[in-house]
């Protein structure tokens, strides 16, 4: 009789792929709704008549707030610098 243990690794290997599959698919929308929203932000600043040096420097930082990059090396997760 087999232990429950053994089953382990082909529990793993069947569902890690998925979860990467799924994980990575996350990440791109993720990004295609970062990309509209800096657009989005970039339209409405040029709309409502900013100057375009002050806009583009806020259009900058609102696309670093969400940088993944950028959260992952200001709190050092995975040691991203």
């Amino acid at each position: 009789m087999r232990a429950e243990g053994d089953r382990l690794p082909l529990v793993l290997a069947t569902r890690i792929p998925i979860l990467v599959v799924s994980m990575g698919a996350g990440f791109l929308r993720f990004l295609g709704r970062r990309r509209r929203g800096v657009r989005t932000f970039r339209r409405a600043l040029r709309a409502s008549g900013m100057p375009p040096e002050h806009a583009a420097q806020l259009v900058e930082r609102y696309e670093e707030m969400g940088s993944i990059r950028k959260i992952m090396a200001d709190t050092g997760i995975l040691g991203f610098r």
